[in-house]
């Protein structure tokens, strides 16, 4: 594990090195990595077991520098995996799968969104922008890392998560989304963020994440249904 999460550093590393972290935002499970070091390493916050590594390219108009990271990954032992028949790239190292995403424009579409300036495509996604209206950066040591405010990133696991249930995958994060959902709620400010966050969703997201809260939360079901306020104690 402590090799994969060098790995994780290096990939930043390398990516803040040739500007590229200035265009993306670290999406998915290894975020549960940085949270844990920004709140001081609490239990309630799972560990990573994922290989999987994703950014969020938000914004393809504001990307004006060329760097080519599909070279920068080969650096550092990643060879592309071409997915047929859309053509989607991933990057995969024996430790790592890298993976490029944005937000879906037209519903129902498998082709990649072409981000040239990047020489990547991503896949689009539904739900993203719920991640990449609500961030943060975090430091660790000479990095910069932008990624979704804990509070976002939780909301978004709860819309996702339900339409995943039959994988694994699916339950591992709906688990982890209450596991950090109720130890945000032991914070004012994170509860806030949590209330603000998800009053400002559209009904319809709204409706998806109280379904997936009710089966596995009541605290946090209680909590976004307005129905308490109480701060949960992490004794």
């Amino acid at each position: 594990m402590k090799e994969r999460e060098n790995l994780f550093l290096e990939v930043l590393d390398s990516l803040q090195k040739a500007g590229a972290l200035d265009y993306l935002i670290l999406i998915g499970s290894w975020c549960q990595y940085l949270y844990k070091l920004y709140f001081s390493n609490p239990p309630e916050i799972p560990e990573v077991r994922t290989l999987d590594l994703d950014f969020l390219v938000p914004h393809l108009g504001k990307i004006k520098k060329d760097i080519n990271i599909p070279a920068i990954l080969k650096a550092l032992d990643f060879e592309p995996i071409i997915s047929y028949p859309s053509g989607l790239v991933k990057y995969d190292h024996p430790d790592l799968s890298v993976e490029f995403l944005i937000p879906e424009r037209c519903r129902g579409s498998n082709i990649p969104y072409e981000v040239k300036k990047l020489h990547i495509n991503a896949q689009g996604l539904r739900f993203l922008t719920l991640l990449s209206e609500n961030l943060m950066t975090i430091r660790i040591d000479d990095l910069k890392v932008t990624l979704p405010e804990p509070a976002a990133y939780v909301l978004h696991k709860f819309i996702i998560g339900r339409r995943r249930l039959k994988e694994e995958k699916g339950e591992k994060d709906l688990n982890a989304a209450r596991e950090i959902g109720e130890f945000l709620l032991g914070s004012p400010d994170q509860r806030k963020k949590l209330r603000d966050i998800f009053e400002s969703l559209p009904k319809k997201w709204q409706a998806k994440i109280k379904a997936s809260v009710e089966s596995i939360s009541s605290e946090l079901h209680d909590f976004i249904s307005g129905k308490t306020t109480v701060s949960l104690s992490h004794g």
